[in-house]
């Protein structure tokens, strides 16, 4: 997809098109952070700056067009920027390098641990489908708040509604997709 359709997508909607570039640059941004910050972060560490970078990604990259350029030059800029401000922030508090022989996210994979990988990636996409299943607002709303971790006030916003509203649809919603989900595991 190329930049102008995913400033185009932004307008019209933008959970698709940061659920897309979520999709599409995931992988990159892991190995840009994982390669900077291998041999002094925690696994959780590296997770928590791949959280950082695709949040700054989504609130700095709009349909407006500031930045002017391929996407994927941004999203490397964004990544190799954060890694190195977590790597100074965790070389400041002084943690220790960690060794390549006890970081678990440097074991080689075997193939059961593949057929994990790929069964919680199918199981993602079931979850994910089975929330646009439940339409909108509910689908948004599930996804904001749990998603991106929104309030009940900050989602009241962008869906216009009352946050009281918001719970109760959230409520509502949860249990629908409890049932859904529950259905989608007794058919397999």
């Amino acid at each position: 997809m190329t930049d102008q359709q995913v400033r185009e997508l932004l307008k019209s909607s933008p959970q698709t098109a940061h659920r897309l570039i979520f999709d599409e640059y995931y992988n990159y941004v892991y190995t840009i952070v994982f390669n900077r910050l291998r041999s002094f972060a925690s696994r959780e560490d590296i997770e928590e700056c791949i959280s950082d970078v695709f949040s700054d990604i989504f609130i700095k990259y709009n349909s407006e067009g500031e930045y002017n350029g391929d996407i994927k030059g941004f999203v490397a800029f964004i990544a190799k920027r954060r890694a190195v401000d977590t790597l100074r922030r965790l070389t400041s508090r002084g943690v220790n390098a960690v060794s390549i022989d006890d970081n678990e996210a440097l074991q080689l994979s075997s193939a059961e641990r593949v057929d994990e990988l790929a069964e919680k990636a199918e199981t993602g996409h079931a979850i994910l489908d089975a929330v646009r299943s439940l339409g909108e607002p509910d689908s948004t709303i599930i996804m904001q708040k749990y998603y991106y971790g929104r309030n009940s006030a900050d989602i009241a916003d962008i869906v216009g509604m009352k946050p009281a509203a918001v719970r109760k649809r959230l409520s509502r919603a949860a249990e629908k997709l409890k049932k859904i989900l529950t259905d989608m595991g007794e058919g397999r």
